[in-house]
């Protein structure tokens, strides 16, 4: 099960390849975490291949209620293309993935069953293929501390598995830093004399 502030994503890219019928499938996957990276992605999936018949895809940002899934036919029959590649997603525990399966039509068709299982191996090949990474999802925070304290502040920081980005000494110290989500309400309720300035 995934924890509440770390996943699972595809580190660089994974490829595939799958041949149903003389019809030619190409499995593409990479991490995003918006939806603006998926259609920048989808986009260079097209410009690869031109001339292909279909692109469909599925992808899976954020964790917990917060999570957004999508999955399209984009032209294949309905239920066919995309929830079959978005179950090769769920059924790996990724999260901040996209992946794109590319068909060439070979001029058999292959029914809906046929699709299924064509769209699916693929993305679960290509997700095998692919170099799995644990991240973690962090939260941002601004402290304005007193000057005696910033010590305290960025070992509590540390001590927590965050890191400091920044600290700004005038007009009056600032400390920014990335937290652990799960270490949030830990941070805060230690450092309850300080003024969260974000």
């Amino acid at each position: 099960m995934t924890h509440l502030d770390q996943y699972k994503t595809v580190a660089g890219a994974a490829l595939s390849h799958h041949v149903a019928k003389k019809s030619r499938f190409y499995g593409e996957a990479t991490s995003v975490h918006t939806q603006a990276l998926v259609k920048n992605f989808l986009a260079e999936v097209k410009e690869r291949n031109p001339r292909a018949s279909h692109y469909c895809y599925a992808y899976s940002i954020g964790n917990g209620s917060s999570r957004r899934e999508y999955a399209t036919d984009a032209g294949e029959p309905t239920h066919s293309a995309g929830p079959p590649i978005l179950n090769a997603i769920r059924a790996c525990d990724l999260s901040n993935v996209v992946c794109v399966v590319t068909r060439y039509y070979g001029g058999i068709n292959l029914g809906v069953g046929g699709l299924i299982r064509a769209y699916g191996q693929c993305a679960r090949d290509c997700l095998h293929n692919a170099t799995i990474e644990t991240k973690i999802f962090y939260e941002k925070l601004c402290l304005s501390v007193n000057y005696p304290d910033i010590g305290n502040v960025v070992n509590l920081c540390k001590r927590l598995g965050g890191k400091v980005v920044d600290i700004k000494y005038e007009p009056d110290p600032i400390v920014e830093m990335q937290l652990r989500r799960s270490t949030l309400d830990t941070f805060k309720s230690q450092i309850q004399a300080y003024r969260i300035v974000t």
